[in-house]
């Protein structure tokens, strides 16, 4: 888990610069700005309740679970999810300067 955790930071932290930079920006507070918002919001929305219920599965049907390991599946979860609004965010941001 540490190696994935060595993997996930660096690019949950580049994802949380670029959505605070987003959000608080010019681009985030105009009416494209907020749709942009709102599309990486869909795009990021079903990861952690779909990743929740494959490792609630995983618990219950194949072997189960400590607590530290379920505890760390639901904070790669969030990570995951911040990491792909936050690359929404830039990609859709990218294609808005252009």
């Amino acid at each position: 888990m540490m190696i994935i955790g060595i993997i996930l930071i660096p690019l949950f932290l580049f994802a949380v610069f670029i959505f605070f930079q987003f959000s608080f920006g010019k681009a985030g507070k105009t009416e494209e700005g907020k749709r942009i918002l709102n599309a990486s919001y869909g795009k990021a929305a079903p990861i952690y309740p779909i990743g929740w219920l494959l490792v609630e599965m995983y618990h219950r049907f194949i072997e189960p679970l400590s607590f530290s390991v379920y505890r760390d599946a639901m904070w790669v979860l969030i990570l995951v999810t911040f990491i792909i609004i936050g690359f929404s965010l830039f990609r859709s941001r990218k294609a808005v300067l252009t």
